[in-house]
């Protein structure tokens, strides 16, 4: 189809963070081929793990968990999904972004770009410019001149 197109359409794949380490590592191997049909991936989808701490009556509800519990398992996922592509390829940071904060610990496990949905639900399309303010204000803070200069920094530590 996108041949058919006569251009690029960029295709990102979304994978879970309930994938084992070898899942993650054939995922890897495809994106990083010289070949590769896919352009980026998003780092994560809903999980169907159900941490302990959860307090909801509806916790032990099936089907898929985001927002702020899923923060954690996302950011591991995307820092090793960083880490077996290299940084070579296009991540997309989500779950559990709720602040600039947030944003920034994507963006240093690898993220390039970052996607919103759960916070946007429960605060609404004006969270995108408290957390773009936040995002600035921290840069600025820790002396970074560019959001890509933070890209996989602590990714890098592992």
């Amino acid at each position: 189809m996108r041949n058919q197109l006569g251009k690029k359409i960029p295709l990102i794949i979304k994978i879970a963070p309930d994938l084992n380490e070898e899942e993650m590592k054939d995922i890897a191997k495809v994106l990083i081929r010289n070949n590769k049909k896919i352009d980026g991936l998003i780092v994560s989808n809903t999980t169907i793990s159900r941490p302990s701490y959860l307090k909801s009556e509806y916790k032990n509800e099936s089907g898929g968990l985001s927002g702020r519990p899923l923060k954690k398992a996302s950011t591991e996922a995307l820092k090793k999904m960083y880490e077996l592509t290299n940084g070579k390829v296009t991540l997309i940071g989500v779950g559990g972004i709720e602040s600039g904060h947030d944003a920034l610990e994507k963006i240093k496990s690898g993220a390039t770009l970052i996607q919103l949905y759960t916070s946007m639900v429960f605060e609404g399309p004006i969270i995108v410019n408290k957390i773009k303010r936040e995002l600035i204000e921290l840069l600025r803070k820790e002396g970074y001149s560019n959001v890509s200069e933070a890209i996989g920094l602590d990714a890098k530590k592992n």
